[in-house]
């Protein structure tokens, strides 16, 4: 077998990392191009009747484009909604705050700070990301307006008129997407989970017959592993199918993830395989093949009767055939989920309104005084130099705290390189060398429609680099959309420049400095957190089958399906961070999202288990079957908190247990065979679904146990 040295992730330098990082994100996939050129026509068209009819503060309107659902057309109109919701909340609130409190400077000072604080708390605890957004950039800006000196009435005028503009980006949105949904009829998450799995269907074939792999689709392998899955995730998350599909295509879309992360890296550390191993490719191309054919026929995939065999000699393609094995389990018929268990995946709410832990999690407080704290400094900043043209720093405090994107130090580069490149360069540089020479709405609408161009590609990566997309686009639109007329004047340009990266920068030093949260420990810990709350869950259906308990399980789930994104973001922050430290946070990131992988599919294929015993008869919770599942469940259940403990004595720095917790797929065959006889059919169906989750349980704690989490040996 011809092979080259296993190029480690962890292993290259951040300097070499991030261009490869740039190059990979800015490259276009399927779908792009056509959400890209909706954002571009949204916002053009928003500016222009913005400009056209004379509305001031005219950049929320166009910005609405950035920040709008385009998952299908009924989440866009909700959406749309939600703004319109948010858009008359934040237009009553601050002028009824201001009737009472703007006329004296220690009222008006204590005004302002409350009425950040309570936008800084909803931004995390709202559910409706669209709902809070709107809220929080109408707030922001109107405290800006009522800070202006002047008679009441016009102050109140400007006021209308922020609500205006965001009103008719919202409306032209919506009517852009009602066109193109009319005549596109695509499905975003089956498309380009569809395109990835092609592309390793390519590379399998190519070493079944014993070909090298092309440039081509090594290129397009390491664009998707870089990109990641992030992007499909949130269609997922936002579209209107059931709970329980939801949650089978996100388990779905996590272990095709894993598939491309494994087949980018052996297409660019083998060339060619042994024979074994190429018949073992040529099983697996027509394992994908299948599993497509299936998609497309809206059909569900049939289950492999294979076992994987791993060997020392090809470890990553050992690893791609276990996920690949796995897929279609996940709607295989022994996991469909009865539909009495839709109890257990259906929020409380339909539409909640705060997220569960909203006024019991002091992590909501502590961000909210310190999104605060930044934001009071930038007022107490400009107020005091009477330099009004600053206002805009309270507005990026805000837009800022928008982003859920892993640590600080991400957010911090995402934040600078998008109001440098947004208000310096583009705004400042186009008053500079383009409008000067403009003498027409044509030539502006071009302006307009090139630099929203580049935001909307930028902001239509992976959510690495996609925050930083919506920072160019605001600092560009606060330059030339404050007015509506083509502003010439560069003092106002700079001084909503550096309003921009004042904001930027207070953000930087209050998050950073005050509450320094480094990612790969953040990610680490709450996955340890997300270990323990799968044991928990285990537990808790032993424990029995009333009411009471049926709720305790709905909330665990999906407290651990939330936790299992957060895990996501602090990922895509790891290769952010620098210093000595980093390449062995990098290899604890690869390691960890291995294992989210693996428990995101125990999650899904315990749920039968979970139906059977609450759901099933009373009568078999004495039959032998239930009593080897209450074995069953408690053994793994130690397991998690076993992998839990290991990890998080690493984390802190103290020494670790090297050795496994006993084995759980061991326990069902010894006290499981001589039992057999008395199963029923669904009992022995149960029975190798129990396998199956026993040896997901295995190979994570020999994982766990064989490394060090932050060793970066091959």
């Amino acid at each position: 077998m011809a092979s080259s040295a296993l190029r480690l992730p962890h292993a290259q330098r951040l300097t070499t990392w991030f261009s490869e990082f740039l190059r990979s994100e800015l490259a276009p996939y399927p779908g792009r191009g056509s959400i890209v050129a909706r954002m571009v026509i949204s916002s053009t068209l928003s500016a222009m009747l913005i400009v056209t009819f004379g509305i001031p503060g005219g950049a929320i309107g166009a910005l609405v484009a950035f920040i709008l659902s385009r998952e299908n057309l009924l989440s866009t109109a909700r959406s749309a909604l939600s703004l319109v919701v948010a858009f008359s909340i934040g237009g009553l609130f601050i002028p009824i705050g201001a009737r009472f409190f703007a006329g004296v400077p220690e009222m008006h000072f204590v005004w302002e700070a409350v009425s950040l604080f309570a936008v800084f708390f909803l931004l995390r605890t709202l559910t409706n990301f669209v709902l809070v957004s709107g809220l929080s950039l109408v707030a922001t800006n109107i405290l800006g307006i009522w800070y202006l000196p002047g008679p009441a009435s016009r102050n109140v005028e400007l006021t209308l008129w922020q609500v205006a503009a965001a009103l008719i980006g919202a409306l032209v949105t919506l009517a852009v997407e009602v066109v193109f949904h009319a005549i596109s009829h695509a499905d975003e998450v089956m498309d380009g989970i569809d395109v990835r799995l092609k592309q390793i269907e390519i590379l399998m074939r190519s070493y079944a017959a014993d070909e090298p792999p092309s440039t081509e689709s090594r290129h397009k392998l390491g664009q998707y592993a870089v990109v990641g899955m992030g992007a499909l995730r949130r269609h997922l998350a936002r579209s209107n199918e059931g709970n329980t599909y939801r949650s089978r295509m996100s388990a779905f879309t996590s272990l095709t993830g894993r598939a491309v992360d494994f087949s980018a890296a052996l297409s660019t550390s083998v060339s060619t395989l042994e024979p074994d191993d190429r018949a073992r490719a040529a099983w697996l191309a027509k394992d994908i093949a299948a599993l497509r054919a299936s998609f497309t026929a809206k059909s569900k995939p049939a289950v492999p009767d294979r076992q994987p065999a791993p060997t020392a000699r090809t470890p990553l393609l050992s690893e791609l055939e276990q996920v690949v094995l796995l897929m279609p389990t996940v709607f295989s018929s022994e996991s469909t989920i009865d539909p009495r268990l839709e109890l257990l995946e259906t929020p409380p709410s339909q539409a909640p309104i705060f997220v569960e832990d909203a006024f019991t999690n002091r992590e909501y407080i502590n961000f909210a005084l310190a999104g605060t704290l930044a934001a009071m400094i930038c007022y107490v900043i400009y107020v005091s130099l009477a330099w009004p043209g600053l206002a805009t720093s309270v507005t990026t405090c805000v837009l800022t705290a928008l982003s859920n994107v892993g640590a600080s130090r991400q957010k911090q580069v995402l934040r600078l390189g998008g109001a440098l490149l947004g208000g310096f360069v583009l705004g400042m540089g186009s008053q500079i060398f383009v409008l000067p020479y403009i003498d027409s709405i044509t030539g502006f609408t071009v302006l307009m429609a090139a630099v929203s161009a580049l935001a909307a590609w930028v902001s239509t990566s992976s959510s690495r680099l996609s925050y930083a997309g919506l920072q160019i686009a605001l600092a560009f639109y606060l330059v030339n959309l404050s007015d509506f007329t083509i502003q010439t004047s560069l003092s106002v340009a700079r001084d909503r420049v550096v309003g921009v990266l004042l904001g930027v920068s207070m953000m930087w030093l209050v998050f950073e400095k005050a509450y320094p949260r480094p990612a790969a420990d953040e990610m680490v810990r709450i996955f340890v957190t997300n270990l323990r709350k799968m044991a928990e869950l285990v537990r808790i259906s032993n424990s029995g089958v009333d009411a009471a308990t049926v709720l305790k399980i709905r909330r665990q789930r999906d407290l651990i399906y939330r936790q299992f994104g957060l895990v996501n973001a602090q990922a895509d922050a790891v290769p952010f961070e620098t210093g000595p430290g980093r390449p062995g946070h990098m290899a604890a990131r690869d390691r960890i999202r291995r294992w989210q992988a693996s428990l995101r599919t125990f999650y899904l294929l315990e749920a039968p288990l979970i139906q059977f015993r609450i759901f099933g008869d009373p009568h078999q919770h004495d039959r032998p079957f239930a009593h080897l599942q209450d074995s069953f469940r408690e053994r793994c259940a130690d397991a998690f908190d076993h992998m839990a403990l290991c990890l998080e004595n690493q984390l802190k720095g103290k020494s670790y247990d090297h050795l496994t917790h006993p084995s759980v797929v061991e326990l069902l065959e010894t006290a499981g065979a001589p039992l057999k006889a008395d199963f029923s059919e669904r009992e022995l169906a149960m029975l190798n679904m129990s396998k199956t989750l026993g040896a997901i349980v295995d190979r994570m704690q020999q994982e766990v146990a064989a490394d060090a989490l932050y060793a970066t040996g091959s």
